[in-house]
Formats: structure tokens, sequence, C-alpha cells
């Protein structure tokens, strides 16, 4: 398994493909996806590349916006064209994404190799935005086991900040009380129901309540209608001017 996620990540470097890998990978444990953010040009030029080499991939589309799945050999590359998040990606930002390569750390992990602050930012929202709740996520304990004591300092930087900003607007105070809640509880929510609250905060702070519950629904009905599930090849899905993700 390492050696096929090694390759995946040389193969992608080596044809300058421009990727951020939102979470870090877990070499001794079973690997469920792997969260990329490929911008639509590179993903193009991806396609191309594997149709090309005669490589070992199909597709599924996704059930979330800006998204869609890859497997290359049975490994699912989770690829998001754009920073997104709650559990339909319905809140999308067009801000610039810092590409990066991956790093080993301890012999273990796959880490991107990012300033702390930016990994920590995308990594929280992703836990509280995205998920019923943090500690369900395959990579909570990566995320406590990392920041249990330098959560403090992160908070307060000013990528943080920013993002927290864009994401809660004039209400980046209340979200700010509800992240620092959770880390003050040993890294665990007081009340089951606070990511809801976090996640409703920002679906009202953009004005996004037609529009979730309409994501939520138009995605139900696709899985629901196996379209999702469907495998398409890397022709099938090149060959469309327009993509349905």
């Amino acid at each position: 398994m390492r050696d096929k996620l090694e390759y995946i990540f040389s193969y992608l470097e080596d044809n300058l493909i421009q990727y951020f890998l939102l979470r870090p990978i877990d070499f001794n444990k079973d690997v469920e996806d792997i969260d990329l953010i490929i911008p639509r040009s590179d993903f193009n030029q991806l396609l191309n590349l594997l149709h090309n080499d005669s490589k070992t991939v199909y597709l599924k589309y996704s059930n979330a916006n800006e998204s869609i799945q890859l497997f290359i050999d049975d490994i699912l590359l989770d690829i998001k064209f754009n920073i997104c998040f709650l559990p339909r990606k319905s809140l999308i930002f067009q801000n610039s994404i810092p590409y990066c390569s991956v790093v080993i750390k301890e012999n273990r992990y796959l880490f991107p190799d990012v300033d702390d602050e930016v990994l920590f930012t995308f990594w929280t929202y992703h836990l509280f935005l995205d998920k019923v709740s943090p500690n369900l996520s395959s990579t909570y304990m990566i995320y406590k086991s990392y920041y249990s004591t330098s959560w403090d300092k992160l908070i307060n930087s000013a990528f943080f900040v920013k993002w927290t900003r864009l994401i809660f607007n004039n209400n980046s105070s209340e979200g700010i009380q509800l992240i620092k809640l959770f880390f003050t509880n040993n890294m665990m929510h007081i009340n089951k129901l606070d990511n809801k609250k976090m996640q409703k905060l920002a679906i009202e702070s953009n004005r996004l309540i037609f529009k979730f519950f309409l994501d939520k629904y138009y995605f139900k009905l696709l899985r629901l209608s196996g379209f999702i599930k469907k495998r398409r090849t890397v022709s099938e899905i090149k060959d469309r001017i327009t993509y349905e993700v």
C-alpha cells in the first residue's frame, strides 16, 4: 500500500500536476481515501496523462459539489476542484489554493509540505464543517496528537483568522468561541450537536440555506438513481466538455 501511495504522488509531481493534500495519510492504517484539491485544468491534464499511459483507472461522480472520485490501482483519490466545506460542499471558495508537495514524517505519516497554520486551518474546518463530529474522522487521532498543545497559537495565526472570516463573515467571533470550547474540553465537543451549530452558523453567514437543502436532496436523488455508483472510464469523462460535478 505504501509503495502505491508514494507512486501516486510521484506521478503527480513528475507530471507537474498541481495538488494540495488536505489531510495526512497514516501508512500503518488502511487508507479509505486520499483527499486532494486539484484545479480543473490540472485534472484535465491528469486524465489525458492517465489515458495515454494506459493506467488502470476508473472514475465515479461524487455526492458533493466540485468533486469527483478517481481510482488508481484501487486507491480512491477524492478530488475537489476548489476549497469547499459542508457535507455536500455547498460552501465553495474560489480563493487561491496553497499547492504543495508531500513529506514523510516519523517514517509513518505522509504530510502536505506546507506551513503548519495552513494545514491546521483546512484540517480543523474539515473536522467541524464536514463531519457529524470531529472524533468520527479517520484522521482525528493524528490531529489530536499534533495539535493538542499548539492549537492556541495556531488559532490566532493570520491564515486561520483570514479563513475564519471568510467562512463566518460577521459571525467570526461566534465561530471562534465554538472552536475554543472544543480545544479547552480536551479536544471533544461539550455538546454532541456543536458541529451542527457550526455548520448552521456557516450556512447562515453565507446565506446558503436554500442551496444547502437543495444540494442535500439533489445528491440523495443521484445516489438513489445509481448515477453516482456507476464506474466511468477516463475516455468517458475526458471527452465531456462540461463536467457534471
